[in-house]
């Protein structure tokens, strides 16, 4: 199994997620990445620099089956899981008396649901080892709602509570937030087609403020705010 450390990254085949598995490869860590879609989790693979220290599997973040099974595989092969990054994510935007309950549900079930159980899958394995740490990703908008966000800033704004939660509840595995502004990834332009992706933060910059905190030995509960 080696003595390498391991990482699990959800939302992992594009965008902040591909970018921080890169950058955790680069500095040695074994990466499992997934998604729905084989396909996509197979061409992310590709894009890495170690195919040989990527595991690519397929699951939902919603569904508590397939979180257990990917983190059973994730041990089968590496023997441990010395960091989750919870970054998987959905977003919509209207008005609250435009947003159907079937897709507040599909944004909350993705970004605190997925959140919370891959969160409680992962504990017990960090646990055995005597150490670990969670970063889940959040977003500006998890700490200040603003219109048309009703699904997501509910979503985000539980995520950093689960992250105070996650601090205050254990002691050998360190939990962070990290709350973006915008980023030129595709969900943030899907749905902000106006916006000009040259003038936002890209996800590689997200990617190594993510590496920053996973090196860091700031206390557990830290928030950190990235706008620029």
């Amino acid at each position: 199994m080696g003595n390498s450390k391991t990482a699990i990254i959800t939302g992992s085949t594009r965008g902040i997620g591909l970018a921080t598995a890169d950058k955790l490869q680069k500095e040695g860590y074994n990466v499992v990445i997934f998604c729905r879609h084989e396909e996509h989790a197979q061409e992310a693979k590709n894009q890495l620099i170690a195919p040989e220290k990527t595991l690519a599997l397929t699951g939902d973040v919603r569904k508590e089956k397939d979180i257990e099974n990917i983190v059973e595989k994730t041990i089968d092969k590496w023997g441990k899981i010395d960091i989750l990054v919870n970054n998987a994510g959905k977003a919509i935007y209207k008005p609250i008396q435009e947003t159907s309950l079937e897709e507040w549900e599909d944004v909350v079930d993705t970004n605190a649901k997925g959140t919370f159980l891959f969160s409680k899958k992962v504990i017990p394995k960090m646990k055995k080892e005597g150490s670990g740490k969670i970063i889940n990703i959040s977003s500006g908008l998890g700490l200040s709602g603003q219109a048309n966000y009703s699904a997501y800033s509910m979503s985000k704004f539980a995520v950093v509570g689960l992250t105070e939660v996650l601090a205050d509840e254990l002691q050998e595995i360190k939990s962070y937030a990290v709350c973006p502004g915008g980023v030129a990834t595709k969900l943030h332009l899907d749905i902000h087609p106006w916006e000009n992706p040259d003038n936002m933060m890209k996800p590689e910059h997200i990617a190594e403020e993510i590496m920053n905190l996973i090196y860091s030995e700031k206390e557990s509960g830290y928030i950190h705010k990235v706008f620029s």
